[in-house]
């Protein structure tokens, strides 16, 4: 059924992103604007609604990619985001306490 395509078409996205990570995550590598397109791609096809503003989030990151790419495209996303996903995780766990 639909649902299953739908669920297919998001694994084999996710699995294509995991098989690239092992060359690294920068900017280089890593096409966030190609895996948003394909994202919103599957949606289409299989009637999945979205959001609205999704569509900006999606041109701002494109834009953002592609600027990114051209300033440095062997920037390690991972090594960068690291501090914000660590500070974000102890927030969560004090508001937990």
């Amino acid at each position: 059924g639909g649902v299953d395509a739908f669920a297919a078409g998001i694994d084999s996205i996710v699995s294509e992103f995991h098989t690239r990570r092992k060359e690294g995550l920068t900017l280089g590598t890593v096409r966030i604007g190609t895996l948003l397109g394909r994202v919103l791609d599957l949606c289409r096809i299989h009637g999945v609604e979205i959001d609205p503003a999704m569509a900006t989030v999606v041109i701002s990151t494109l834009v953002l990619e592609g600027l990114g790419r051209s300033l440095d495209p062997d920037l390690d996303l991972l090594y960068l985001a690291l501090p914000f996903v660590v500070s974000w995780d102890n927030i969560r766990r004090l508001s937990q306490s």
